[in-house]
């Protein structure tokens, strides 16, 4: 088991497209700090890894419709990732006001309490570090 100070914001079964044929289960969970997927064992028994974006690392967000469900697309520099799950709108508007905007400052919900870290950059008060720098937030 691993300990850790994140908060976690939302959590539900989705399904990963690792590639247009290959899809896994698993587990979404974003947190303030990053989206993880945990691939459930039957589709990790077929070598399919569990991933972890880091929130600073997306640079695209988006929500299609789908057959079934909608399908959330997260966009990193080297590489598209999509999601499937029943409550991808839910996903989405949790996730849009945590990813960086085209200036790399992070967006907040309106109303949420902010801070300066030492680095300079503006961040929410939810957070234990920043995910610029990494260095501990010091809360008053």
């Amino acid at each position: 088991m691993h300990i850790s100070n994140e908060t976690t914001l939302f959590m539900q079964k989705a399904i990963y497209y690792v590639s247009k044929p290959i899809a896994a289960r698993g587990m979404l969970e974003l947190t303030d700090r990053r989206l993880l997927f945990q691939v459930f064992p039957f589709d990790a028994s077929f070598g399919i890894k569990s991933l972890s974006i880091e929130l600073a690392a997306i640079v695209g967000l988006e929500i299609q419709t789908g057959d079934i469900h909608p399908r959330v697309v997260v966009d990193t520099n080297d590489r598209r990732h999509e999601f499937m799950l029943a409550k991808g709108r839910e996903l989405y508007d949790c996730l849009k006001p945590l990813v960086c905007d085209s200036f790399g400052a992070r967006r907040t919900p309106p109303g949420e309490p902010e801070t300066a870290c030492a680095c300079g950059k503006i961040v929410s008060v939810r957070f234990s570090y920043c995910p610029w720098c990494g260095k501990r937030i010091r809360t008053a």
